[in-house]
């Protein structure tokens, strides 16, 4: 794979027909409807019986793919240059990409098993303003893959065709355990939207235990009072119990296969982490390429007393949010603090994002007046007063809105804060959980201040502060306070030397 000569084309292994195949794969799913439409017309017409239809199908269906994955390996091409790569790729349409080295903010890899023995990856570039990859290199050799990313980072002393083995120069931040894999299922929003369906599904296998039971009763002649209500409820909570315990071991063991040796590590500049079970992931990313910091706990969370640490890039839209993450999945708080510094080095350190942190100032307790009023009282009159028409007395029971709303609301101003210092400011918000937001001055894109009707009366604002890679905002704090953090980060963002990507 010699890239000396900028005229010739490189092609990769020809393993890489695995990733086509996959790929293939992925677009006939997300497409099925337009993409099978032909083949299923053409199995109306033929003439047969199902399981024939069925068959030549299946076989029509596996040849389009394996063809078609074997041509895409074919027309792939890419070439390395000074300061860009150049992919071509396409059978039909031809599509050639030209991604620029200052553009690329990651440098991604992956390894399934296939890979993993013959020594191989897939390589993807994560660029600004593109939905996730851009681009991919799949069926490279590790080597190839490092002394590339080496290249890119601007840190290479040879040429890419040089194979030894460079000293070590990474330095490891974290590794997580068994015990950590349990408590990223335990705290895995999927898993709780499938207890979610528990409860519709126990309503309908308790009426299914309970004709089990009585065909039971009838078929041995037992008599009814040998099953007591009792009984019943023990074995619907065994099931109930069997269930969730399933549940839970498919979570921990998709902890288990994405991130199985998880381990982060710091290797000079760029922040790496890895792991995986069956199919090893690797990503990376830049520290001066780093918008925001975000500590996150859920509800589960808490009880377990970690958080989820993600270092989020520039973005160009809402649906790129997800392929511009650096994401550890489970630290505590007095880690999250010690990475802090590192990650948003050289200006943070002084602050911390420990939620718990009684650094935080509060915002004016007047935030509560409006979520109590238009989300609680408002509607919890209305409902009561139709419902009251309708139903009696027992409609009153919508006033209960009214204070579980004022209780939101009470818990939303009480975990709300910030603080800041001359080059950083951190931002609090939560419900349940918390959530910190950690951001450089000098990367603020724009700031904005707004006032309603009543903030105005009571002499405040809000402060939204917008980065590359999203918004953050400071509600009701005084209209002076935030006037002068206004005019003063404006005046850092101006005055900074150093690149805000």
């Amino acid at each position: 794979m010699s890239t000396a000569d900028h005229d010739l084309w490189n092609r990769t292994s020809p393993y890489a027909i695995l990733f086509f195949l996959v790929k293939i794969i992925r677009i006939l799913m997300k497409n099925a409807v337009q993409s099978l439409a032909p083949l299923f017309a053409l199995l109306v017409a033929y003439q047969g019986d199902l399981v024939s239809k069925l068959i030549l199908g299946g076989i029509l269906l596996a040849t389009i793919i394996v063809f078609g994955a074997v041509l895409s390996w074919l027309f792939f091409r890419y070439q390395i240059r000074d300061d860009s790569i150049l992919i071509r790729s396409g059978v039909i349409k031809k599509k050639q990409l030209d991604i620029k080295f200052s553009r690329i903010q990651g440098i991604n890899t992956e390894q399934n098993l296939i890979y993993r023995a013959l020594g191989l990856v897939t390589v993807a570039f994560d660029t600004a303003g593109s939905s996730g990859s851009e681009g991919n290199l799949p069926a490279v050799t590790r080597s190839f893959a490092d002394a590339l990313r080496e290249k890119i980072s601007g840190d290479d002393l040879t040429t890419i065709e040089d194979e030894e083995t460079l000293a070590p120069t990474q330095k490891l931040l974290l590794k997580l355990d068994w015990r950590d894999m349990i408590r990223i299922a335990l705290s895995d929003r999927r898993a709780l939207i499938l207890f979610a369906f528990i409860a519709p599904l126990m309503e309908q296998l308790g009426d299914r235990v309970e004709e089990v039971v009585e065909s039971a009763i009838q078929s041995e002649t037992l008599a009814i009072s040998q099953l007591n209500v009792g009984t019943g409820a023990l074995i619907i909570a065994a099931i109930i119990a069997l269930i969730i315990l399933i549940l839970m071991l498919f979570s921990i063991g998709a902890a288990f296969l994405r991130f199985h040796d998880f381990e982060v590590t710091l290797d000079g500049r760029t922040l790496r982490s890895r792991g995986g079970l069956l199919t090893t992931h690797e990503h990376s990313m830049d520290l001066q390429k780093i918008q925001t910091l975000r500590l996150q706990q859920g509800i589960v969370q808490v009880w377990l007393k970690r958080f989820t640490l993600t270092a989020r890039q520039a973005i160009s839209g809402r649906k790129q949010r997800s392929g511009k993450v650096f994401t550890i999945p489970v630290v505590t708080a007095e880690f999250a603090d010690k990475l802090h510094p590192i990650l948003l080095a050289p200006e943070a350190g002084r602050l911390t994002q420990n939620p718990r942190s009684e650094r935080f100032q509060k915002i004016s307790p007047y935030y509560m007046r409006g979520r109590i009023l238009f989300l609680g009282l408002v509607p919890a009159s209305l409902a009561a007063a139709l419902m009251y028409g309708e139903s009696g007395p027992p409609g009153l029971l919508a006033l209960l809105w009214f204070p579980l709303m004022s209780l939101f609301a009470w818990r939303s101003w009480k975990r709300a804060g910030y603080m800041h210092d001359d080059d950083e400011i951190v931002c609090r918000s939560g419900l349940l959980g918390y959530r910190t937001v950690a951001l450089l001055f000098r990367k603020v894109q724009r700031v904005t201040i707004t006032q309603s009707r009543y903030q105005r009366r009571k002499n405040l604002a809000s402060l939204r502060l917008f980065m590359a890679s999203g918004s953050v905002r400071v509600p009701y704090i005084g209209h002076a306070n935030a006037r002068l953090l206004r005019d003063y980060i404006l005046y850092r963002v101006e005055s900074s030397q150093q690149v805000w990507h």
